[in-house]
């Protein structure tokens, strides 16, 4: 008895070392030491007070990206057509009925042939994916997985056609 007492103390002993060491490593990381240097490391205080000054325009341009125009087109679009926006609070099988609405008016009202890009230009496809996928995020991923999986069977048939026929 005595010795499985001693053996859970020195266990316990451990463990409460090893907790403490845990503790006081991730207290040092939030409050590290101050004015403390490893190999020419210094800490340095928070820029909180310093304004960093952006050219907006630039950096507006920058992001948006060379295929703008169509995703202006689906931005436009999806505003022009509220009863196309997902509703907050909206069941499983209601979002799949909205999401193949989505994407009927998408190709057939809007212009927009993803299909086409996925084989011509995958860089603006991508761009539609982008545009779709902040309007409805479950429509971009079931858009991307559905064109991706078509493009891929498509190139294999052709691949698997090309080895046989010559």
């Amino acid at each position: 008895m005595q010795t499985l007492n001693s053996k859970s103390n020195s266990n316990n002993n451990e463990s409460n070392s090893d907790a403490e060491r845990r503790i006081e490593r991730l207290s040092q990381h939030l409050n590290p030491i101050p004015h403390l240097t490893w190999n020419h490391i210094e800490m340095e205080n928070c820029s909180r007070g310093k304004k960093l000054i952006v050219d907006t325009n630039s950096l507006s341009g920058y992001m948006r990206g060379k295929h703008r125009e169509i995703q202006e087109k689906i931005f436009d679009y999806y505003t022009a057509n509220p009863h196309l926006q997902t509703p907050i609070e909206i069941s499983k099988d209601n979002h799949r009925e909205l999401c193949m609405n989505q994407l009927l008016g998408l190709v057939r009202e809007a212009g927009v042939k993803p299909l086409h890009y996925v084989v011509n230009d995958p860089a603006k496809y991508f761009a539609i994916l982008e545009a779709v996928g902040s309007v409805d995020m479950s429509l971009g991923i079931k858009m991307g997985v559905q064109y991706r999986y078509f493009h891929v069977g498509h190139v294999k048939i052709v691949s698997f056609c090309f080895f046989f026929l010559f």
